[in-house]
């Protein structure tokens, strides 16, 4: 397949759904999903990673892909040969525009889902970290595992999301006593040694509390 020169300026890109044997799904996707040769041709994309390229997220000249956030040209030659020999990889990217942190997947495309696709065609797919949803689910697990009532999830919640004692106090109308019992249940029910770790607990992909 001929390699394709974009357009960028008037985003006249190859769109994936031609590739793809369930090309409205993937044009659905909140994913950037792309097919890239492991020489860096850029042989299509779905609206996502063609908004990305616009917006610079993801760099392509002259039909290669040359960055994707902090990532340029070599390193990504060379996680694409690695997935065009059969590994399939995963690589933490971040973007300098936004600060925003996510996750690049690589990896051969199944052959029953592709129209066509010549040898050595890697599908990369790059989601972005939801920080806000996942620190909410984790928030929803601690208190479903641990039993935690509405007014100390609440507490927890605003000590998530930043806010000191007194502050959440002053927002619950709470007395700053109360709402450092609050804390005192969280850490007992929690078994977390400080409410640093369990706030860190809540922001992170650690094991939660046993």
């Amino acid at each position: 397949m001929d390699a394709v020169v974009w357009d960028l300026a008037h985003e006249k890109l190859p769109p994936l759904n031609t590739q793809f044997s369930h090309g409205l799904i993937v044009d659905l996707l909140p994913q950037a999903v792309l097919l890239v040769q492991d020489d860096g041709r850029v042989m299509a994309s779905n609206p996502t990673a063609r908004r990305w390229i616009g917006n610079g997220s993801i760099r392509v000249a002259e039909s290669r892909l040359i960055a994707v956030g902090q990532l340029n040209e070599q390193p990504l030659c060379q996680l694409l040969r690695q997935a065009a020999a059969g590994s399939a990889l995963d690589c933490a990217v971040w973007f300098s525009q936004s600060l925003c942190t996510g996750l690049m997947h690589l990896s051969r495309p199944p052959l029953d889902a592709f129209a066509k696709h010549t040898p050595g065609t890697v599908l990369l797919v790059i989601q972005t970290d939801q920080p806000a949803l996942m620190q909410s689910a984790r928030i929803d697990a601690l208190t479903q595992k641990c039993r935690l009532s509405p007014a100390e999830r609440h507490v927890l919640m605003l000590l998530a999301d930043g806010m000191r004692a007194e502050e959440a106090a002053r927002h619950l109308s709470l007395q700053l006593s109360t709402v450092r019992s609050h804390v005192r249940n969280l850490l007992g029910k929690t078994h977390a040694p400080s409410l640093m770790q369990l706030l860190r607990w809540t922001g992170s992909a650690a094991t939660l509390p046993h």
